[in-house]
């Protein structure tokens, strides 16, 4: 399914101005908040997308935990800002058992924000990112196994949210957007 409305990140401008944003909160707040605002920024995505979020930890594991279509879903979110080609990400144990299905109805993905141009959520089930754990890998690697349009969807919708919320984006903290969240309450 290819997502029209909103932005686009194939457009550059947009793309930069996303970009720019994301920028700016991380430079204000440092890495571990930015990455706490990334996990419930997410959370919101997948209320766009008719999740029901029920569960955000800022710690333990899975960062969230949803339900859609009478599926429980777990999710591991991770934030990247890379300077260079080959950055690489560790997939620890922690991360992977914490969105491992419990029962074969369940659904595990290891989300992660590229920072980079043009921004874009990379997502990747549990099955595919398991083969890698304990293991150093790169974001390519992972974009390569990812679930395309699952990451293109969320792509597009998260453009949207930070456009949508550009002029208020510093006055979403980590605590406002998950109590929203956890209300399936729409940015």
């Amino acid at each position: 399914m290819t997502l029209t409305r909103g932005p686009s990140l194939s457009n550059y401008n947009e793309s930069y101005e996303i970009k720019r944003a994301l920028d700016v909160i991380r430079s204000s707040v440092g890495d571990s908040e930015f990455g706490y605002r990334s996990q419930a920024l997410f959370a919101h995505v997948l209320i766009e997308l008719g999740y029901s979020i029920s569960a955000i930890n800022q710690k333990g594991h899975p960062d969230i935990k949803a339900e859609i279509n009478k599926r429980i879903v777990y999710f591991q979110i991770k934030s990247i800002s890379h300077n260079y080609a080959g950055c690489k990400l560790l997939i620890n144990a922690k991360d992977l058992n914490g969105i491992c299905p419990r029962i074969p109805s369940d659904l595990g993905y290891f989300a992660v924000l590229d920072c980079a141009l043009p921004v874009s959520w990379v997502i990747c089930d549990y099955e595919k990112i398991r083969k890698y754990e304990l293991r150093s890998i790169t974001l390519e690697l992972i974009r390569a196994i990812s679930d395309k349009n699952f990451s293109n969807e969320s792509s597009v919708i998260f453009a949207e949210l930070i456009a949508k919320s550009k002029s208020n984006l510093n006055l979403l903290t980590y605590s406002v957007l998950r109590k929203r969240a956890l209300r399936n309450e729409k940015l």
